[in-house]
């Protein structure tokens, strides 16, 4: 449906545009939640004469709430001022968690108790999410989009073997990411973000270019110097980084195990297929280079389009 006519539909007030309220503020760096605010307060900024960003949740007619991102007291203030909750989800729970993400999960069980409908980030969050909470009777699954403005590709892919992280945990598989730097010494590799704060001594590695952590103005500067996207990141709900790094013409070499192969579809191959990537790339950039369905444009309209069905 197109934003316009979606607009007329939505709206039952008599105000010039409809408020949006997000439960976070994002910040100048990735990450899920960040990277998913931001766009979409980019995109409000572009359509600014329908829709405007709510600074107070009671202020609004639609609450964002990402995650378990929003205090008590808030989430039963829009509920009693009848707002429209949308609660989006990109978490997974998993057997024997600590007390730490047993709290937040819980924090967010409790809030999908007040949402009017429940977006899961992938069919991966779904199949995990949808019985801890009890199978919400309203919800959708809408894959995160990104910026076709901000990323972008460039004429010719880079030279390097590229990876992104922005956290350096266990399910991140930087010790995958080690193994085939070493193994596969005849190619270079960059990596961008926190790669030396990790357990693995990168910056050892003949072959490696580290750069440190950069600002989301600047990651595509980098991104244009790789060829592809190595992403090893294991039961990755949704990420980021590998929508940013297809908009800007970049194939993936991806784990299976999570939301990742969703995204990709047949714009990259399994990790065990590293070499057959690395010698088909004009025909996985092709591919990458024809997908239209990554644009944040997309994701936007979805939300919104929430509450008309």
């Amino acid at each position: 449906m197109k934003i316009n006519n979606l607009l007329k539909r939505f709206r039952n007030k008599s105000s010039d545009s409809l408020t949006i309220f997000l439960s976070i503020n994002p910040k100048n760096i990735g990450g899920g939640s960040n990277t998913f605010s931001h766009n979409f307060i980019n995109w409000v900024r572009r359509n600014k004469s329908n829709y405007k960003i709510g600074r107070k949740i009671n202020k609004s007619e639609i609450a964002i709430v990402i995650a378990g991102k929003l205090s008590l007291d808030d989430l039963k203030l829009a509920k009693s001022n009848n707002i429209f909750i949308i609660h989006r989800l990109d978490e997974y729970v998993e057997d024997n968690e600590d007390e730490y993400r047993k709290k937040k999960h819980e924090k967010i069980k409790y809030i999908n108790k007040f949402a009017d409908v429940t977006v899961y980030q992938s069919n991966y969050v779904y199949e995990n999410m949808h019985p801890y909470l009890g199978h919400p009777e309203k919800y959708a699954v809408i894959h995160n989009g990104g910026n076709p403005d901000e990323f972008y590709p460039s004429d010719n892919l880079g030279e390097y073997v590229g990876h992104v992280t922005w956290g350096v945990g266990q399910k991140k598989r930087l010790d995958i990411l080690y193994e085939i730097i070493k193994n596969y010494h005849d190619q270079k590799f960059l990596l961008v973000g926190r790669h030396l704060e990790s357990e693995y001594n990168f910056s050892a590695l003949p072959n490696v270019k580290c750069v440190g952590r950069v600002k989301r103005k600047n990651l595509l500067q980098y991104l244009h110097q790789m060829k592809f996207l190595f992403f090893p990141s294991e039961r990755d709900p949704c990420p980021n980084t590998v929508i940013e790094a297809m908009l800007a013409g970049l194939p993936i070499c991806y784990n299976k195990i999570g939301g990742t192969i969703e995204l990709v579809k047949d714009c990259g191959v399994p990790l065990n297929d590293f070499g057959k990537l690395n010698n088909n790339l004009s025909t996985f950039r092709q591919k990458t280079l024809a997908r239209s369905d990554l644009d944040f444009n997309l994701v936007a309209e979805k939300y919104l389009a929430l509450h008309i069905n």
